[in-house]
């Protein structure tokens, strides 16, 4: 699985710790949408070397010789940006071998300061810091490392960086140089010079520029019909101009050994061409290098090969640190047996535009290792029409058959493992990819506005590990089929066949669908997701409409509230069968402890069990998915105390909550609200049978989602353990929590915010002011029509034993006469206080209260017959008792 390499891998974190050396793991989906060490390094892991005499160990289990080694660490930048140098010991059987050269000049970009997904910032203020991991190679001074050996980095005295992290080394024993080929013409017979001061993350100044020099060979050679020869050593092309070649072999002694060094003055303002532009030409065995410090122009980022032609050939071929690897359209082309590490944007990109082309026909990608790319390890990219500076558009013809096979893409740290991205006839096929920071392990789908449609893919054998990611704060999948996978939910995206594919220890979601039709997902396997096993319409991939058949695959290892198999779409019709879904865990309090009663119950820990068991939600949109698995409406709170608020409510949605109620009783239950408009009867709390608790809860409007005020209601709860379900009668509102205090001897206003009704009411005077709480506005009837009568609804019966009634603290004294009735059902009404005349008096706080013998009542109405102040009805604040 994945590509066969020269060499042998040896990850940090699976080494043998020294010296007070500790090991730094990825223990969960990342929180926010930025980066860490960890969430870049190749297995999410690596050991950090904080203190002299730290080290990580292995042992040469090769069965071969280590002469060569390839370590991809990462140093802390310069306090002013830029980077630095530094070494690093390493020791073979214990005994000190060498000092290894290490430098953050090419590493240590910043997103903090709104520079969020750009790679051109450098100013360690800024924060947020990115691309952490470089990558330094040399060969073993003496004997080279026996088999059985032991070798460690470690970091001593002389060490002069304040700490190390080491991800991974490579290790392995190359062949000889190759020797210069008949029939070729060398670079030195041209007079290119080389110049073998190692580089360590920037160009030596007083290199020879053998651009010109090399050109000329080129030139020769294609002339001549003869192979341009790159013999050993480094030959710098200085400049922003690079190299151009048609139909010709540019060989070199070997990716070890003859390395073509590009170095542009930065910071640059002139847009770089690729450092070679090669039509239908065979390039082998050579490194490409460059001084880029960051993606962009300014920071002399140019492609290391631009290639189209027909039946032209990339093998053996090591790229760093340039801004791609290999940007290539034509027909019949092949990149294989090729090293891209360190690459600023794509490693490999296939494509119909490169070089001026329109096709990209029967291209394949094959056994080359990918690790470390600022953009996706490897994509088919065909373009539709790019628009030109005049306004006008350029189309292209979809790209078909291309093969990506066997690839290795690691730790991409701005893209995805593989991306797919329109065209048809493509074939993707045992590729293996790990460890992505951001994004999608494996995509299949089209690219922008300006993509072609994909119309055809199959993938199959494929292994995603450790895939998915935050960016944007999106929790992105393992695996995705369909539009939108780079954020335009645009264009069709049409039979993708994906059987036989592995998705183990997802960051999030193990396979995605978002709009696409006739795909077919068949005999896959998922295990271990973060999130959930297969999802129709996730949060951010919308798909409104779809069509998939999903056979014969199997989700196990889930987590606590994650499921095996969701589709949140109603156009999206999925076809199943023969699949071994592991069953979600059965309902039960988030955590595995019932929250108590009395206390709060924070919204955001709704019970596990999944949609339907634990909870039901027309849309998916969440984004605190590190918080829980399912997070599908959770969003970071301003409010007291911080964590999670519960948002995007919809009429019909509700949310279970396992509680222990400490005593039976009466209980006020605080609910913590945001919302910028009231919404009348947003919400009510109902019991396992789906009793009506507490009736409809009335949100006066707080100001905005963010704005938080607490609105109170009551519920009576038998003791034990029990479930309480948060219903959603009308949306536009956030809950925070809900804090239950126990009634006992305090008395609670029932009517407080609760429904009214009334025989009428004039002008903009309603009976829903006599319960808002507010003193300043009030219900008054119809002028001249008395008797008239208000009526409050409690939602559920309730024991009642006075009413308190007021009008405004600045009106004239008056009496009213006036009975309390009360009913159970709002139909059939019995006196409870029977008619009195009552005075509200300034000078007592227009203010009165009136007792009765308690009584359990759901609707309380008041029968107003007179008023000494006005021939109408007229009530403030109508407040209905416990005691």
């Amino acid at each position: 699985m994945g590509a066969t390499t020269s060499f042998t891998t040896y990850e940090a974190e699976a080494g043998t710790t020294g010296g007070g050396a500790t090991v730094t793991s990825l223990t969960s989906a990342p929180t926010t949408q930025y980066s860490s060490a960890a969430l870049e390094a190749s297995g999410h892991a690596y050991v950090h070397l904080g203190g002299t005499g730290n080290s990580v160990q292995w042992t040469n289990s090769t069965g071969s010789p280590i002469s060569f080694l390839n370590v991809r660490a990462s140093i802390p930048d310069s306090a002013s940006g830029g980077g630095q140098t530094a070494t690093l010991d390493l020791y073979v059987n214990g005994v000190f071998r060498q000092a290894l050269n290490l430098n953050s000049k090419q590493s240590w970009v910043y997103e903090g300061n709104n520079n969020y997904n750009t790679s051109d910032n450098q100013n360690p203020a800024d924060g947020d810091p990115r691309v952490f991991w470089d990558e330094s190679h040399t060969f073993v001074t003496g004997t080279p490392i026996p088999a059985g050996a032991t070798f460690s980095l470690q970091k001593d005295a002389a060490n002069s960086a304040s700490s190390y992290d080491v991800d991974s080394v490579d290790v392995e024993d190359p062949p000889a140089p190759l020797a210069q080929p008949a029939n070729s013409i060398s670079i030195t017979s041209c007079g290119a010079v080389s110049d073998d001061t190692p580089t360590n993350g920037a160009a030596d100044g007083q290199a020879v520029d053998s651009r010109a020099a090399i050109q000329s060979c080129i030139d020769q050679a294609q002339s001549q019909g003869k192979i341009l020869w790159i013999p050993q050593g480094t030959f710098y092309v200085k400049g922003t101009t690079g190299l151009t070649a048609q139909g010709i072999t540019i060989a070199g002694a070997g990716l070890w050994y003859s390395t073509i060094y590009r170095d542009v003055p930065v910071p640059n303002s002139t847009p770089l061409a690729a450092l070679f532009d090669v039509t239908s030409c065979t390039v082998q065995n050579f490194h490409i290098d460059a001084n880029a410090v960051s993606r962009g122009t300014v920071g002399g980022d140019g492609g290391a090969m631009d290639t189209t032609g027909t039946n032209w050939v990339a093998d053996g071929i090591w790229t760093q640190h340039t801004m791609s690897g290999f940007w290539a359209s034509g027909t019949g082309g092949t990149v294989r047996n090729s090293r891209l590490t360190s690459v600023w944007a794509d490693g490999i990109n296939v494509n119909n535009v490169s070089l001026n082309a329109d096709t990209g026909n029967n291209l394949t990608v094959t056994n080359n290792f990918v690790r470390g790319t600022g953009d996706d390890a490897i994509a088919i990219n065909s373009v539709h029409y790019n628009t030109n500076s005049d306004g006008s558009q350029t189309f292209y013809n979809p790209m078909t058959n291309i093969t990506v096979s066997n690839n290795t893409s690691i730790a991409p740290w701005g893209g995805k493992g593989i991306g797919i991205y329109g065209g048809s006839g493509h074939h993707v096929t045992d590729n293996y990819i790990s460890d992505t920071a951001r994004y999608i392990g494996l995509g299949a789908g089209r690219f922008g506005v300006n993509g072609s449609d994909l119309l055809s893919a199959t993938i199959s054998g494929n292994t995603v590990v450790r895939s998915g990611g935050n960016a944007y704060s999106q929790g992105q999948p393992a695996f995705h089929i369909g539009n939108g996978g780079d954020g335009q939910n645009t264009g069709v995206v049409d039979s993708v066949t994906a059987t036989g594919n592995t998705v183990t220890d997802s960051l999030y979601d193990g396979i995605d669908f978002s709009t696409s039709t006739n795909s077919q997902l068949q005999d896959n396997t998922v295990t271990d997701p973060g999130r959930n096993g297969v999802v129709i319409a996730p949060p951010f991939y919308p798909a409104p409409t779809g069509s998939a058949t999903i056979t014969g695959n199997t989700v196990s290892g889930l987590h606590a509230g994650a499921t095996a198999y969701i589709n949140n779409s109603s156009g999206f019709t999925a076809t199943l069968s023969g699949n071994n879904w592991e069953p979600s865990a059965p309902e039960g309090p988030f955590g595995g402890t019932a929250a108590a009663v009395p206390g709060t119950v924070q919204a955001e820990n709704y019970d596990t069990g999944g949609q339907g068991v634990a909870y039901n939600v027309t849309s998916v949109n969440g984004n605190a998915d590190n918080y829980r698995a399912d997070g599908v409406n959770l969003e970071t709170t301003s409010d007291t105390g911080g964590g999670y608020d519960l948002g995007w409510s919809d009429s019909g949605q509700w949310f279970r909550y396992t509680v222990d109620v400490a005593t039976a009783g009466t209980y006020t239950v605080g609910v913590r609200v945001a919302d910028p408009a009231a919404v009348p009867g947003a919400l009510h709390l109902s019991d396992a049978a789906g009793a009506n608790l507490s009736g409809a809860v009335d949100l006066p409007a707080t100001g905005d989602w963010q704005d938080w005020a607490t609105v109170n209601t009551e519920v009576t709860l038998p003791a034990g353990r029990q479930v309480l379900t948060l219903n959603q009668d009308s949306g536009g509102w956030n809950v925070n929590s809900l804090t239950f205090t126990a009634d006992s001897s305090a008395a609670v206003d029932l009517a407080a915010n609760r429904p009214t009704s009334e025989s009428s009411h004039t002008d903009v005077y309603p009976s829903s002011n006599a319960t808002d709480g507010s003193r300043n506005t009030y219900w008054e009837s119809a002028d001249n029509a008395l008797p008239q009568w208000l009526q409050a609804d409690l939602g559920a019966a309730h024991s009642a034993s006075r009413i308190v009634l007021q009008l405004p603290a600045g009106w004239g004294a008056r009496t009213e006469t006036l009975s309390v009735l009360g009913s159970t059902d709002g139909t059939t009404f019995g006196t409870v206080k029977s008619s009195a005349a009552y005075t509200f008096d300034p000078a007592t706080g227009n203010t009165v209260t009136i007792t009765f013998p308690a009584t359990t009542q759901r609707y309380f109405r008041l029968n107003i017959t007179a008023n000494t102040g006005w021939p109408a009805g007229q009530i403030a604040e109508f407040q209905i008792w416990t005691t």
